[in-house]
């Protein structure tokens, strides 16, 4: 939810008055509460100088209506830096209300070129022929300031001690032909996350810097080259792309800026070590290598990312890059440990979506998030309504959040008939947002952005509470006692507070646990088969049973469904939708519906809506059928006028 990004976002009137603001706002402006943000203007909690620097920049994008999109700003409070993104609030009319902003924490990134820019400042020093005690001078000033005061030394020439307590941390400065000049030495601290690289890449400045008299030229080169891959720097890639932008002859042409992150890279560090992490990055440069020839660019810009400029050619940018991303994903032998890495790429293109470098910079880098939010391994291109959209997505995080807060949601009711009896025997429960303006929402308008902000969990504890109470509730008007379906979600069904859910549910609305079936999707419980069956039993014992839902789309196996406690299957609607025109659906259907026999559990048909279908599933033993032949989803009150109607005599 809105509340635990750790992103800032929040709304303001044209007055510059807070309309609302997430918690890591709150918190970082010295409150508690949202409330107490409120209705305060930038003036009122920040000293002068920047409230004015703030109400400027957020009158401009209220005045010209244009958005103000991935600009670098140091943070007021504290150390740190931000990337802005400013757009217009507007009304149903479109007319302009306020602002919208939203800002990412982006210090790892600076600090990382920071400690680029200190390497390659010196790297500069180098090449401009420093004598070398002025050299070890500055570079151990620089150090130490970038260490928080921390001392360092360069031993040389067969020094062997240095002024240091505790434990420390060596860097050999290496000749290029093999020899060893001294050692770089550094106290230790226990965090030396991102340092090592950057100070064994020192200790290799340094040694060059005593070298220099053998390769100045080749000193200039590393200034501008990732010391592990050789691929330009981002120094090297400004000055190469500012010149073409600059070139008159190219701007007949297209010209695309392709941010490259990779996917799952930080997993191979973690698990197989920095070394293999290394020998993946060489492997990944190397094969964009391959397809990037000049005057088009590839460059390492830090960790696992990459940039690539492409001019264009008879071969549409589109195709290039998707021919990089799946070369990228083909395995590889990474200390002696085959593997894959997948990629996400954002794209921007020159000059529809930017003019200058930092421009295109930071509209590829939106379109990266936007290909990592899409599932990762995918290529998206930016486009304007990137910004629109990211401005309606964070309206509708606040419009659901809202919603969980005021209970805003209802159920409706898909029957499931007894092939036997003819009788409803059961229900699944289907949930509905009755929203304030936009009417009755369907799932689908809202449960994948209540996946992804967490918002998922609260809900389905509404959902579980109102099926429960509902089914009670029938009870008590005498009708037929039903068993209620409640979808159980992935991220719900990971939560160590699901079991007292359903218990707390349950006893509320005092209802006796067999009538409650909790449905778990068959790709849900195969991702972590023995987490799956522990979870399943602890909440077995509370007397609730189990369907597997959208049964036949996920790659279970005979021996690994006996393992878990069910006793329903529900066969999806894919396979049923096509009955009777594809005898091989009708295969999988009538295989399934003898599985089901095997193991001793009933079959339910999901989506049966022609007469035809339902014949065929009598005739292949289903006991249990659902869909729009004998009921939509309907409201309880419906519900129970078909119950009623049923029971008279």
């Amino acid at each position: 939810m809105v509340n635990y990004v750790p992103d800032y976002i929040y709304a303001k009137d044209r007055s510059g008055r807070f309309l609302f603001a997430n918690q890591a706002i709150v918190l970082n402006n010295g409150f508690t509460h949202v409330d107490e943000l409120i209705g305060l203007t930038d003036a009122e909690i920040h000293p002068m100088a920047d409230a004015h620097r703030i109400e400027e920049a957020e009158r401009r994008v209220m005045e010209t209506g244009e958005a103000d999109l991935g600009v670098e700003e140091r943070r007021l409070k504290g150390e740190g830096w931000l990337m802005m993104s400013r757009v217009p609030l507007r009304d149903r009319n479109g007319n302009i209300i306020g602002v919208v902003g939203a800002s990412r924490d982006i210090s790892a990134r600076k600090s990382a070129e920071k400690l680029m820019r200190a390497q390659t400042k010196l790297l500069q020093d180098v090449a401009r022929g420093v004598d070398l005690d002025t050299f070890l001078k500055d570079a151990r000033s620089l150090l130490e300031e970038l260490l928080n005061g921390r001392s360092v030394s360069f031993l040389l020439d067969g020094e062997r001690s240095a002024p240091f307590l505790g434990d420390i941390l060596e860097f050999p400065i290496c000749s290029r032909d093999g020899g060893k000049h001294g050692t770089l030495v550094t106290e230790a601290n226990g965090n030396e996350t991102g340092l090592m690289e950057f100070l064994a890449g020192i200790a290799q400045t340094v040694g060059i810097a005593i070298d220099r008299h053998r390769d100045i030229a080749h000193i200039a080169y590393l200034a501008e080259h990732d010391v592990l891959t050789g691929l330009p720097n981002r120094m090297l890639l400004d000055r190469k792309l500012s010149a073409l932008l600059e070139n008159p002859s190219r701007k007949q042409k297209s010209l695309a800026v392709a941010f490259v992150d990779l996917d799952n890279f930080k997993l191979v560090n973690d698990t197989l070590g920095h070394a293999a992490g290394d020998e993946l990055l060489m492997v990944v440069a190397k094969r964009i290598s391959a397809y990037v020839k000049s005057p088009d660019i590839v460059s390492r810009i830090g960790g696992d990312e990459f940039i690539i400029v492409l001019e264009e050619t008879p071969e549409p940018i589109y195709e290039r890059l998707a021919t990089i991303l799946g070369d990228i994903s083909r395995p590889m032998t990474v200390q002696g440990v085959e593997i894959r890495v997948g990629c996400s790429i954002g794209v921007a293109c020159a000059v529809e979506h930017g003019e200058t470098v930092s421009e295109l910079f930071a509209n590829a880098d939106m379109a990266l998030y936007r290909a990592k939010e899409a599932g990762r391994n995918a290529i998206r291109l930016f486009t304007p309504s990137m910004a629109e959209d990211a401005r309606n997505k964070l309206i509708r995080i606040e419009e659901l959040r809202r919603a969980v807060e005021r209970d805003e949601f209802i159920l409706h009711y898909q029957p499931q008939k007894e092939v036997r009896s003819g009788r409803i025997i059961g229900v699944e429960a289907l949930v509905r947002w009755q929203h304030p303006t936009e009417g009755l929402l369907l799932p689908s308008a809202f449960i994948p952005l209540a996946e992804e902000t967490g918002l998922i969990v609260p809900l389905g504890e509404i959902v579980l509470r109102k099926a429960c109470q509902q089914a009670r509730t029938w009870q008590d008007h005498g009708l037929p006692t039903l068993r209620v379906g409640v979808n159980v979600s992935a991220r719900q069904f990971l939560e160590h507070s699901l079991t007292s859910q359903v218990a707390s549910a349950l006893q509320l609305a005092d209802l006796d646990p067999q009538w409650l079936e909790l449905e778990l999707t068959e790709s849900l419980i195969m991702r972590d088969v023995e987490g799956a069956i522990e979870r399943m039993h602890e909440l077995k014992k509370l007397g609730v049973s189990f369907a597997i839902d959208d049964f036949g789309t996920g790659y279970s196996s005979l021996s690994t469904l006996r393992r878990f406690p069910l006793s329903r299957l529900k066969i999806d609607r894919s396979f049923i939708a096509d009955i009777p025109e594809k005898p091989g659906d009708m295969a999988i259907t009538s295989a399934i519906v003898s599985l089901g026999r095997t193991l001793d559990l009933e079959v339910v048909a999901e989506g049966v809506e022609t007469e035809e279908q339902a014949r065929f599933l009598e005739g292949a033993g289903c006991e249990l059928l659902q869909g729009y032949l004998f009921a939509r989803p309907l409201p309880s009150s419906e519900v129970e006028s078909l119950l009623a109607a049923a029971a008279a005599p």
